[in-house]
């Protein structure tokens, strides 16, 4: 009888211990890619920033916005800062860009002072990522990667768009 007794109670135990680790390890990932356009030679700077976020590989959102008087890298940024933004607060974040300058720039942990390029989009986005575990993975630009050309192909839209509305 002990012995049966016993074997049921490990078993037991075994079971709801597999599954308190299963839960704990079962967590909620958000994929963000992002990506940002520019045309840096045009006098009007017009450009477009987009994203998209899948939760546990399902597509939840994407969204793009056009932008004038910007740079590439802001646009990359702009779109990071916003992908993170729509994350709530404790969410483990995967934004893949292929921007290694935002990955350099939002990846330093020291303090940026005001003189340094862009600092007002480093400062936004500590500000949105401080609640939140954010990892960075580069992905090559124009590399079929499925979600980097759809928010390449949204991004290059808006610029599209902006340059398009502009003419007189």
């Amino acid at each position: 009888n002990n012995e049966k007794g016993s074997k049921i109670g490990d078993t037991h135990m075994t079971t709801a211990i597999e599954n308190y680790i299963n839960s704990s390890c079962e967590r909620n990932v958000y994929d963000c890619y992002t990506d940002g356009s520019c045309n840096n030679l045009s006098p009007n700077k017009e450009g477009g920033a987009a994203y998209l976020i899948l939760l546990n590989g399902k597509e939840v959102v994407r969204r793009s916005k056009a932008l004038i008087h910007t740079t590439n890298n802001r646009a990359e940024m702009l779109a990071i800062i916003s992908a993170v933004k729509r994350c709530p607060i404790g969410a483990d974040i995967i934004v893949h860009t292929d921007s290694k300058y935002a990955i350099f720039s939002f990846g330093q942990r020291k303090r940026i002072s005001d003189s340094v390029k862009n600092s007002d989009l480093i400062h936004l986005y500590r500000q949105e990522a401080a609640q939140k575990k954010v990892t960075f993975e580069w992905v090559k630009g124009h590399n079929d990667d499925k979600y980097n050309e759809i928010v390449d192909s949204m991004a290059n839209g808006e610029y599209n768009k902006m340059k398009e509305s502009l003419k007189v």
